[in-house]
């Protein structure tokens, strides 16, 4: 069907009748007023000649600016405007004629052109308010039945949110009022519903007014003012959900649909972050970023906000084509289109790493793959150098023989004193990056911080598996504590900490205070109210496990940076004049399997890690490496290049270009 014809189709013949009597109406008072209600009848003969053409005028205009398209019981501000628009071009058109038409003013006078099409349009648009009105209220009587809202803030959101109910009974939700602790606000009446009072008094509200459900509609709320509510809410027994910050909502939509349960980033969250955009965009924007990992946690939030920065071509690589699929598919549907390409690889095949530089020439590279589970790294320490250290040095190798610009490496708080071998091998690879830094063109940096929440494998998913399963949540210790981040906070700083590099550089993210784990257990389970039922555990220490992660070393001096969540490492600890032959002998140990040889490199490596041998009964199943090794059971330090090792190639020491066989 043509277009024109599915637009008359769809046109109810009914709301051009309401218009046609509307401009009638409005012309034939305001002829009476014009004659003070004694129209001669010579004006009246010729006002019944002009009508129809009057009325066809205004009924063309209508239909020129899509008037009838909408549904008036959701008449807007903004279709009322476009009625106004119609109206004042035919009035217009009309007074012109009258002007300059001989004998025009015997049928229509010209006072008559401009009131009549002034109160035609009061007219239309008083039917179109009376149809929405009418709507609203067969709504509300729908809804009597519906689960009883209190909603949580009187600001945009929460107009928004009480509005969507109204519109749509399909939700069964009735809103019976809001609260607010804006004093100003109280005794207002916003959709018919009215503010009953600040949190204090939601208590009472509830039983007053039998609430099924509470909402917290504030997306601005930080963790601390969420927290305060909570209070007032769970002594009601009320069902509680929030609408989450717009960061936090992937559209950034405000509505009935965007509501979701509380969860544990909403007590934990702390205020934006705000950014440096001119900064970011001088080294993102118009360029050809490659983020690796990007099927992770970090290396997807990454992505989705590289994204929306304007970035030439978006490289998105990762070995895990599940994930990769998943992100392809989020980023086609994305508002704000990019260029990207989805590249299926191991960091740790450096021919196909060659391979893509060669091809697409990144010029910023965000580095977060990483094998990261602690206590399996423990058991496979030869895997855990082959992605962390080898990896970082294929990529950082690449990218000094292809000139980019900056390479950022998303390091771990676990890099500080580690007692563990992932801990290890990412401090490795700061040591290895800042050795590259100073005699090279790129750029190299690295960024430190805690815990993301929700990332996979972490302690929330974990807990929240534990806890649908019926508990016991595991807590290895009663006064473990950890350091945690929204992963949107964390990709936002690591973006702009990149901007600040001047290569060489290890940036901290303010992570505030760290959380004690059981602390954080027994809040999960109140949220999910769980409490009562399920119990908590805790179970002992785990390879590799620290009690307090630490951000930096104490002879690490930490400088502001022009970012208030983002320090500076300042006098950092000096790499040793022997890294380069420590890592190839590293490197070449964990591609023989040499699991014990990998662990005393890595002792050799960084003085503070304290190597464990899996299996040796002490302590939680390990025994330190180093005693094992006063015994004779491994043999000396071990720190000497076993004979006949061959190190990967083609790889080079920092200051000098690598050797590419294929170039």
């Amino acid at each position: 069907m043509p277009k024109a014809r599915r637009f008359i189709v769809s046109t109810r013949p009914w709301k051009i009748a309401i218009d046609l009597v509307a401009v009638f109406l409005g012309f034939i008072v305001s002829l009476a007023v014009r004659f003070e209600f004694a129209i001669p009848s010579d004006y009246m003969r010729s006002f019944w000649l002009a009508i129809p053409v009057v009325i066809a005028l205004f009924l063309v205009m209508n239909f020129l600016m899509r008037i009838y398209s909408g549904r008036w019981k959701y008449a807007s501000f903004d279709e009322l405007l476009n009625l106004a628009s119609a109206a004042t071009i035919a009035t217009s058109l009309l007074f012109f004629v009258v002007v300059i038409v001989p004998g025009a003013r015997s049928y229509i006078p010209l006072s008559v052109a401009v009131m009549g099409g002034v109160l035609a349009l009061f007219v239309m648009a008083f039917a179109r308010l009376q149809f929405r009105l009418l709507g609203e209220m067969r709504m509300r009587r729908g809804q009597r039945g519906g689960k009883r809202v209190l909603i949580i803030g009187a600001g945009e959101a929460g107009e928004m949110i009480a509005r969507d109910m109204l519109r749509h009974p399909e939700y069964d939700y009735s809103p019976v009022g809001f609260v607010d602790d804006d004093p100003g606000k109280r005794k207002l009446v916003i959709q018919g519903i009215p503010v009953m009072g600040g949190r204090e008094d939601i208590p009472k509200i509830v039983k007053r007014q039998e609430v099924d459900e509470i909402f917290i509609a504030i997306p601005s709320a930080s963790g601390e003012m969420v927290r305060g509510i909570l209070t007032f809410c769970e002594e009601t027994g009320a069902k509680i959900k929030i609408l989450p910050g717009i960061f936090q909502s992937m559209a950034g939509e405000i509505g009935v649909a965007a509501v979701r349960e509380i969860q544990l980033e909403d007590l934990l969250g702390r205020e934006p972050v705000e950014t440096d955009l001119a900064s970011i965009s001088a080294y993102v924007t118009d360029k050809v970023i490659l983020v690796t990992g990007a099927g992770g946690s970090i290396g997807s939030e990454l992505a989705r906000q590289l994204a929306g920065l304007g970035p030439k071509l978006l490289l998105l690589l990762d070995n895990d084509e599940t994930a990769l699929f998943d992100m392809e598919c989020e980023l086609t549907r994305a508002l704000t289109p990019c260029p990207f390409h989805v590249l299926v690889a191991d960091i740790r095949d450096f021919d196909r790493i060659l391979s893509i530089f060669r091809r697409y020439r990144p010029q910023v590279v965000f580095h977060s793959a990483a094998l990261k589970h602690v206590p399996m790294m423990e058991y496979h320490p030869s895997e855990a150098v082959k992605n962390n250290v080898y990896g970082t040095r294929n990529l950082a190798e690449a990218s000094i023989y292809f000139g980019v610009e900056r390479f950022i490496l998303i390091s771990t708080d676990k890099a500080v004193h580690p007692v563990n071998v992932m801990g290890a091998t990412k401090r490795v690879s700061e040591m290895l990056l800042k050795g590259y830094s100073g005699i090279i063109k790129t750029l190299f940096t690295a960024v430190r911080f805690g815990n993301v929440l929700g990332s996979r494998g972490s302690v929330v998913p974990t807990f929240m598996r534990q806890i649908e399963e019926g508990g016991p949540v595991l807590v290895t210790h009663p006064e473990i504590t950890r350091y945690f981040m929204t992963v949107q906070e964390a990709a936002q700083l690591v973006i702009q900490a990149g901007a600040f590099t001047r290569g060489g550089d290890t940036f901290i993210l303010d992570m505030g205070e760290p959380v004690r784990i059981i602390d954080l257990a027994a809040e999960m389970l109140r949220l999910m109210g769980k409490e009562k039922t399920v119990k908590i555990k805790v179970t002992g220490l785990r390879p590799g496990e620290k009690l307090h992660e630490e951000l930096s070393f104490p002879v690490e001096e930490l400088m502001r940076t022009p970012h208030p969540k983002i320090d500076k490492v300042w006098h950092e600890k000096e790499v040793q004049l022997d890294l380069v032959a420590l890592v190839d002998g590293l490197i070449a140990a964990a591609m023989r399997d040499d699991e014990e040889r990998v662990r005393v490199l890595l002792a050799g490596l960084v003085p503070t890690y304290e190597p464990s041998v899996p299996g040796t009964g002490v302590g939680p199943g390990l025994m330190p490496l180093r005693a094992v090794a006063e015994a004779g059971a491994v043999g000396g330090s071990g720190l000497d290049m076993p004979e006949g090792t061959v190190q990967p190639q083609p790889h080079a020491s920092p200051g000098t270009q690598p050797a590419d066989p294929h170039l």
